[in-house]
């Protein structure tokens, strides 16, 4: 009896997982405007595939006829799949470029260039040496082209000057309108630094509450030796999660009395998120259909692959690490939660190439320098 009513439970848990992984399946399809529940499923999506695929080789090694329900569901959610997992075991990157003719882009968000350590401590001789670090990985893998999100430089600093820094480096070519300005020449926001000349930049300011603080979206026409490319980098509307947020997190998990408010606290900041990136997205995405020339796609999307904000803003383009890389690509290393610290499938930060673009190779530099892990990718234009 108890192996029956076993049995049956667990036919049903399937039969339930089979369902939820084809909705979530359609959640890059669903404005979150108006869809915002389904902005959940993009984000559980990874455990919902990981989930059926055991229990695929479960029913297969059982010889079930039931194997057949996970297999067509696997075949129908193939390009949510192929979005959020890299299938590409032996890649590596090298970082002498194998084509000269290739174009090294990067892409990262120094989140202000702060330490990841406590404010407090956080001192001019810390951040000085933490500074070090991130140009001495720039100097590393000497990109052409680096998208930057949450940069912050103070132009009247003998050591703060981070624009004129990069500059001396090689990229005397930027555009860094600035997005906030917190006091005299202090200024952050996203900016666009090239070894190569930049002909042609604009700045579209996206639409915000006073408080939310979204950096712009940026563009630049790139002159890459006889081609011209255009380079856009944003960063979306965030959770804006606070410490006490993150305390509600563990609450969900561990505090059965707390668990209900802590979680409409989280559901309602993340909510709004949903629906905030849904406009910006389609302001990126006539931005980037309004482009005459072949165009690379940099930033900080705070969404994950399989998601509405990720298809929008791809469209027809390539995810160069989706092409080169392996596995999920977490990108996101949260420094004020040890829980989210550890989920390896939060992948937001991306480079989106043109059809016209191969993408010879790409990789996540593994460094904990930001919130960040920052990605490079090498492309190569295909002329006519």
């Amino acid at each position: 009896m108890a192996r029956k009513f076993f049995r049956r439970f667990l036919l049903i848990t399937y039969l339930i997982l089979v369902f939820v992984f084809l909705i979530a399946c359609l959640s890059p399809l669903l404005n979150p405007a108006n869809w915002w529940h389904f902005g959940f499923l993009g984000l559980i999506f990874p455990y919902l595939l990981i989930s059926l695929v055991l229990f695929l080789a479960g029913w297969i090694v059982a010889r079930s006829r039931w194997s057949w329900v996970a297999a067509i569901a696997l075949v129908l959610g193939w390009k949510n799949i192929t979005s959020v997992f890299a299938f590409h075991p032996l890649s590596s990157f090298n970082k002498e470029k194998k084509d000269a003719g290739a174009l090294r882009v990067m892409t990262w968000n120094l989140k202000g260039f702060a330490p990841p350590v406590p404010h407090e401590k956080a001192d001019k001789k810390t951040r000085i040496a933490h500074l070090d670090k991130i140009f001495n990985i720039i100097r590393d893998y000497n990109p052409d082209v680096i998208a930057i999100q949450e940069f912050y430089s103070i132009e009247s600093s003998s050591w703060f000057n981070n624009t004129t820094t990069l500059s001396n480096m090689g990229y005397r070519y930027y555009f860094f309108p600035g997005d906030f300005l917190r006091y005299k020449d202090n200024r952050s926001g996203t900016a666009i630094f090239s070894k190569y000349p930049l002909v042609d930049s604009l700045k579209t300011v996206m639409p915000q509450d006073a408080e939310d603080k979204v950096e712009s979206l940026l563009s630049a026409d790139i002159v890459f030796q006889t081609d011209t490319v255009s380079l856009f980098t944003a960063h979306l509307q965030s959770y804006q999660f606070m410490p006490e947020d993150y305390s509600n997190f563990s609450k969900i998990r561990r505090d059965p009395e707390e668990r209900v408010e802590a979680s409409k606290s989280i559901i309602r900041k993340m909510r709004t998120a949903f629906k905030k990136r849904a406009v910006q997205t389609e302001i990126i995405r006539n931005r980037l259909d309004e482009s005459t020339y072949p165009e690379i796609f940099c930033g900080d999307l705070n969404d994950v692959p399989n998601s509405y904000a990720y298809f929008s803003v791809k469209n027809n383009k390539r995810d160069a690490f989706i092409a080169k890389g392996f596995g999920f690509g977490q990108t996101f290393y949260n420094l004020s939660s040890d829980f989210m610290r550890r989920l390896p499938t939060l992948r937001i930060d991306y480079i989106f190439t043109d059809p016209r673009f191969t993408i010879i190779q790409c990789a996540r530099i593994p460094v904990v320098l930001s919130d960040h892990i920052p990605v490079v990718a090498d492309l190569k234009l295909n002329r006519p």
